[in-house]
């Protein structure tokens, strides 16, 4: 090859390079204070994961959604979440999320069994909201890590797509991805009843039917 082409060939890929931002411009953390726009109804359009064995808990997950509000504790976010399970089985609840700098920490009582994890979130695109969520053994220790990008309709532009995938790798995920749908769980608080108080009722009918 003639030493001309091979600079040029080299100052080529070195401009390329150059145009494509770092790890450090791609993941900066989301300061949580009163004026972060994370509140309100989000929807997952994508996930991944950094341990395989998690694979299998968020590809239950066919579709899902999270609101956050803010308490009159300034320290606390409210978040009710609502997962549809393979297609079919709602699961929804409420959980407080107390905030320690930049980190959330929140414990999920789900049927009985309690999961802990603590939150991170990043500046994204527009209307969305990236989330990393690490899940935490009742020791303490770590069992590995989600990171989840939410939008406000469920819908993503395909180059918001791509940069999360920087994302993910710049965090150090696995190039595997789990995409929610838009078949949401319907919100059991416009009822006016808890999801508890929801159960309760559909145990109590099918008693009086047995």
């Amino acid at each position: 090859m003639a030493p001309q082409l091979l600079v040029a060939l080299l100052a080529l890929t070195s401009l390329c390079a150059a145009s494509e931002p770092d790890c450090k411009e791609l993941v900066k953390p989301l300061v949580l204070d009163s004026h972060s726009p994370i509140y309100g109804k989000w929807i997952l359009h994508v996930g991944t994961w950094d341990e395989p064995e998690l694979k299998s808990d968020l590809v239950a997950a066919h579709s899902s959604w999270v609101d956050l509000s803010a308490s009159s504790d300034s320290g606390i976010l409210s978040l009710y979440w609502a997962d549809r399970l393979n297609g079919e089985k709602c699961l929804q609840g409420l959980a407080n999320a107390s905030i320690s700098g930049m980190t959330t920490h929140t414990n999920f009582n789900i049927n009985g069994h309690t999961s802990y994890h603590d939150g991170k979130y990043y500046e994204t695109c527009s209307d969305c909201l990236l989330s990393e969520d690490t899940t935490l053994l009742p020791d303490g220790k770590t069992k590995g890590r989600y990171l989840f990008l939410f939008t406000r309709t469920g819908a993503l532009d395909q180059s918001e797509l791509e940069t999360f995938k920087k994302q993910a790798h710049c965090l150090r995920f696995l190039p595997e991805y789990h995409f929610g749908n838009t078949d949401l769980c319907p919100d059991e608080r416009q009822t006016g009843a808890s999801p508890a108080e929801n159960k309760e009722k559909e145990t109590t009918e099918a008693e009086e039917n047995a």
